[in-house]
């Protein structure tokens, strides 16, 4: 049985990195209404907090894989002027949208519905945080999509990745991307929660 769960498991993420946008949304909508991703409802304190707040210097923020609205409604208000959130799934962003209502930030937070592989922003930002949605893009893609994404930051611009656990074979390989294609600024282990938080350019 636990053999057949980890081969569920492993196909399960295939399609939520490989598969075609419209599987992709599917298989995240799913998830996100059936309360998989609950236990993330509220993750205030997170190691990654501090670095996104700050390296955002009170500029813009731009959150790829945001998920149902975490960062853009727990971090500090005044850290930041402006916040834009992306995922895949429209329902996590319409658990976004309405947490931004009713923390009062809809005057500087947005989303929008679209896969992190082909979102195109419209101008530079001072943070562009992926929070353990690279688990999720094809190992191949990384590079590329992140000297995509660099020309959307500032000249001061960081990327920060926080990336749940260490060690794991994903996570060493995901580390290697950005340390052999960026300049690192911070790395900073994180043991409770189990985290590694990379700020490059």
């Amino acid at each position: 049985m636990h053999l057949l769960r980890k081969a569920q498991d492993f196909l399960l993420w295939r399609l939520q990195a490989y598969g075609t946008p419209s599987i992709k949304k599917f298989l995240w909508n799913v998830q996100f209404s059936g309360g998989k991703w609950n236990c993330l409802n509220t993750t205030s304190g997170d190691c990654v907090y501090a670095y996104v707040e700050k390296y955002a210097r009170d500029g813009r923020i731009l959150d790829l894989g945001c998920g149902s609205g975490n960062t853009g409604n727990e971090l500090e208000a005044k850290a930041y002027r402006h916040y834009t959130g992306v995922d895949i799934s429209d329902v996590a962003i319409e658990t976004a949208r309405r947490r931004t209502g009713e923390n009062r930030r809809a005057n500087k937070n947005i989303y929008f519905q679209s896969d992190l592989l082909t979102y195109a922003p419209t101008q530079p930002h001072d943070v562009i945080l992926f929070r353990d949605s690279l688990y999720y893009a094809p190992m191949a893609m990384i590079g590329p999509m992140l000297e995509r994404y660099s020309r959307y930051l500032k000249e001061r611009g960081v990327f920060i990745v926080r990336l749940w656990g260490w060690g794991g074979s994903k996570q060493d390989t995901i580390v290697a991307i950005i340390e052999r294609n960026f300049e690192i600024v911070e790395k900073h282990v994180s043991q409770e929660p189990k985290a590694v938080v990379i700020v490059f350019r």
